[in-house]
């Protein structure tokens, strides 16, 4: 087995690990379904803020499996190490080599190493952290419980008015005088929300670094649904970003919620949700939603648990922090 860096440029080798990823995935994910080759190649190609290297393990010309490290300008002390494995090549130590490989290559900023897994039920998180991911170094840090919306299986409640704020609803991009204060919005996401162990701190999203990801979307086929509350000084107070994929038998997924500090009690996360789920239903291409969140996020899990959002799957996050020359 050689393990050496994957050209992005080269057509053919990212179609194999478009294959191996497809395989990985869906053998411990059954009800998953991937965006396709194209969209999902030209999310690696685009930096987009972030430093995408990949490592392959070949055995003569046959792709066994592969691995991205990832670190973003607004977080440069973490890089995310992720790993799959052609299933007839899995435990093997394929995988570790690799994961050491994509480590070992992380930029000198890096003082933590974080990844994360999907799968059916605790058992299997459980198995996994014992069997693969402990044996790297990782510890469990979260957890998440992700929940799905049947929108062919249910009436949604009527879109909710809240007094003295305006609720409305944007395709492809909110209103150029909204963008810095959705930015802000977005970077608060992950730093006001409980994130067990994993501290994350605000990352503020300027207006070109807004658009930049809302044209990868778009590049990538996707709908994006924004809806805010913007009190009468025009300030946005809550924000819900919705993502459809080209392909309706993919559920769209809720990519964050926020209320800002202030503005809270008042009932307008779930307004702001409610008002892009059916923006999403009048859209005819969306039939299921995800979304997700920490464990202990006890205000989103009731908001979503009103909806009618049910568990599906659950969610860990493991880091480790890099050991010192």
């Amino acid at each position: 087995m050689e393990i050496h860096p994957v050209d992005l440029n080269d057509d053919a080798v990212m179609a194999d690990a478009y294959r191996v990823e497809c395989a990985a995935n869906q053998s411990v994910r059954p009800d998953w379904i991937p965006l396709g080759r194209e969209a999902r190649v030209l999310g690696w190609r685009t930096p987009n803020g972030w430093r995408n290297q990949l490592f392959g393990a070949w055995n003569g010309t046959a792709l066994l499996g592969f691995a991205a490290g990832m670190n973003s300008t607004d977080t440069p002390d973490t890089t995310w190490i992720f790993v799959w494995v052609d299933p007839a090549h899995q435990n093997n130590g394929v995988g570790s080599a690799l994961a050491r490989a994509a480590e070992g290559a992380s930029p000198a900023s890096t003082t933590r190493f974080v990844t994360s897994a999907y799968r059916s039920t605790t058992d299997e998180i459980d198995a996994l952290t014992r069997k693969f991911a402990s044996r790297l170094g990782y510890a469990p840090a979260s957890t998440e419980t992700v929940v799905e919306l049947d929108l062919r299986d249910m009436q949604l409640a009527s879109p909710t008015t809240t007094p003295g704020y305006e609720i409305s609803t944007h395709v492809n991009g909110v209103p150029g005088r909204f963008r810095e204060q959705v930015g802000q919005i977005k970077g608060l996401v992950d730093a006001e929300a409980p994130n067990g162990d994993l501290g994350w701190g605000e990352t503020p999203v300027s207006p070109e670094e807004y658009a930049d990801e809302l044209n990868l979307w778009m590049a990538q086929g996707s709908t994006v649904i924004e809806s805010i509350a913007v009190d009468p000084k025009g300030n946005v107070a809550a924000w819900t970003c919705l993502l459809a994929a080209a392909d309706g038998g993919r559920p769209a997924q809720i990519e964050g919620t926020l209320v800002v500090s202030g503005h809270r009690g008042h009932g307008l996360g779930a307004a702001v949700k409610l008002a892009s789920l059916h923006r999403a239903v009048e859209s005819g291409n969306v039939h299921r939603v995800r979304t997700s969140s920490d464990d202990r996020n006890v205000w989103m899990r009731s908001i979503n648990a009103r909806m009618g959002f049910t568990p599906v799957e659950t969610e860990i996050i493991l880091q480790k922090e890099t050991v010192s020359p």
